[in-house]
């Protein structure tokens, strides 16, 4: 009983010091909190009377003006491969097949641009990055909550549609599933990173996980279970220890599939879904090997396969609808070309290097307390990096918020953290007592 009530007091302090802590920034770092706010809590639909303004729209381009303003932009190799990406997504949109469809879904890209380089220069030291972090990972648990009691209220049972999201990327129940996996793994390698962390935060990827096993997406709970097999191997070392609470821990997670699911996993690659889905793959593959430079256009994937497959094909096992690629590598590959597919590899592979440079330089480091976290954190956004590329095999979301969330988080840390960066810790003078959040 005193245990959980030291808990809770701890969680009130946590809560009193990241409120001190978001005290005395500039400009840039609240309008990248507001984006995280209105992008990942949703207010606006919870609170449809303020849904009036597209506040998100509003922010990112104050945001953007603002940095460029203050001459706070520096552009990393990174963001001009995704310059690059957007270019080769224009030219795919000239040559579309269906160029309406490309035009009217046009502003994806524009804004994930926008965004990335509005937010690695609105963060301009390590602390302005923790808490935003933090902020971020508060915001997501809003939906992990709601899922987990989701699940847990209809008695952790099958239900076809598995778990809808707030209205927006992670409205579906596959979108909401992937998102969850990738906030597992972050979360996790965040938590692992602070000794003596209050239990209470383990919460936190333990309902990101149970809302993946509510989705019944099998793509994300592939993936989720690849996370888990990527944690034993970076963080347990294979003792015996390890091994044999991974197992009870994927024992109790898979006891608690209900049965339904467990059967469309016995089916996989017979059952209807797994024979559209090979079609499409089939035929995205061929669409990309016949238009190598440019693809069919973006976002044409579905208008080309109506257009020239679906009429000749013959549909045994499942009913033809309009759906795109369903595989994100295909939905590149068809839709940009090689080249575009290319530079998705490579966006994949920045992501992944900028985080092994900041874990190499916290690594380096040993003795700098406030980056101790570092390494850890990393290790865990590169597993939910995996985590995405697992489950963006069953889904068409290379321009949903997932990479370019990616391309924030390691660009931004890897700028704050490496010597180069000379930014004034704005803000650390009102912080009073530990800066740690989870508190050690």
């Amino acid at each position: 009983m005193l245990k959980r009530r030291g808990r809770i007091v701890q969680l009130v302090n946590d809560g009193k010091t990241l409120l001190k802590r978001l005290m005395g920034h500039h400009a840039g770092f609240y309008l990248a909190a507001a984006y995280l706010f209105f992008e990942y809590f949703r207010p606006q639909v919870i609170y449809t009377w303020i849904d009036v303004l597209p506040w998100a729209r509003i922010i990112i381009l104050s945001g953007f003006f603002y940095v460029i303003a203050k001459g706070h932009v520096k552009l990393q190799g990174m963001h001009w491969l995704l310059f690059t990406f957007m270019c080769l997504v224009f030219v795919s949109t000239y040559f579309s097949f269906d160029r309406i469809a490309s035009l009217n879904t046009i502003d994806y890209i524009i804004s994930w641009v926008v965004i990335v380089v509005f937010f690695t220069a609105a963060v301009r030291n390590l602390e302005q990055y923790k808490v935003l972090l933090i902020l971020l990972f508060i915001f997501l648990f809003k939906m992990s909550f709601f899922g987990a009691r989701t699940w847990a209220t209809r008695g952790f049972g099958f239900a076809d549609w598995g778990i809808s999201g707030p209205k927006g990327f992670f409205q579906n129940s596959g979108e909401l599933s992937l998102l969850m996996v990738v906030f597992t793994a972050m979360s996790l390698g965040f938590i692992l990173g602070h000794k003596n962390v209050n239990k209470i935060y383990y919460l936190v990827p333990i309902t990101a996980a149970m809302t993946v096993l509510a989705s019944s997406t099998r793509g994300s709970q592939l993936a989720l279970a690849v996370v888990a097999v990527l944690f034993l191997l970076c963080y347990g070392k294979l003792r015996i220890k390890y091994i044999l609470a991974f197992s009870v821990i994927a024992w109790i997670g898979f006891a608690l599939l209900p049965e339904e699911q467990k059967d469309r996993f016995r089916d996989m690659g017979q059952d209807d879904t797994s024979e559209s889905r090979l079609t499409y793959w089939e035929k995205g593959w061929e669409m990309m090997n016949n238009h190598k430079l440019v693809g069919v256009g973006y976002y044409a994937f579905p208008s080309y396969f109506e257009h020239h497959y679906a009429p000749y094909i013959q549909f045994e096992n499942f009913t033809y609808r309009r759906e795109v690629a369903h595989n994100s590598f295909i939905q590149v590959g068809s839709e940009m070309g090689y080249p575009g597919l290319i530079v998705y590899l490579l966006l994949l592979w920045q992501c992944y290097k900028l985080n092994k440079k900041s874990q190499k330089y916290a690594n380096a480091n040993p003795n700098n307390a406030s980056i101790s976290w570092v390494p850890s954190y990393c290790t865990g956004q590169n597993i939910a990096l995996a985590g995405y590329v697992v489950g963006s095999l069953f889904m068409s979301v290379a321009f949903y918020p997932y990479l370019y969330l990616f391309l924030m988080l390691a660009a931004s840390l890897h700028q704050v953290i490496t010597p180069h960066n000379k930014a004034p810790e704005i803000g650390a003078a009102y912080i009073k007592g530990p800066t740690n959040v989870p508190q050690n």
